[in-house]
């Protein structure tokens, strides 16, 4: 048996390619059955709820995690990182 007739191991790039496309495909995954469960949510709500206030007042209090998220995590973030991004994009 020589040198040639071994298989040649995949590259690193290779090896850190698969393991971006393995994550990437989670990563869709996850959102897809995320929103699943949110065509499923509201098919429930409107099924037992129907067109109603009540209906109305449980997709509001639904939303309100996600605004809180939005005025103070993501705000917060875009705050904290712009003038680093700034002064790192102005040095080089």
């Amino acid at each position: 048996m020589t040198a040639s007739d071994k298989p040649e191991a995949p590259s690193p790039t290779q090896t850190a390619h698969a393991g971006v496309g393995r994550h990437a495909l989670l990563v869709a995954a996850g959102i897809f059955l995320s929103r699943i469960a949110g065509l499923v949510r509201e098919r429930v709500i409107a099924h037992f709820l129907g067109n109603s206030f009540a209906a109305d007042a449980l997709r509001g209090a639904l939303r309100i995690p996600n605004i809180l998220q939005n005025l103070f995590g993501e705000g917060v973030l875009s705050a904290s990182f712009i003038p680093v991004y700034a002064r790192v994009g102005g040095a080089g």
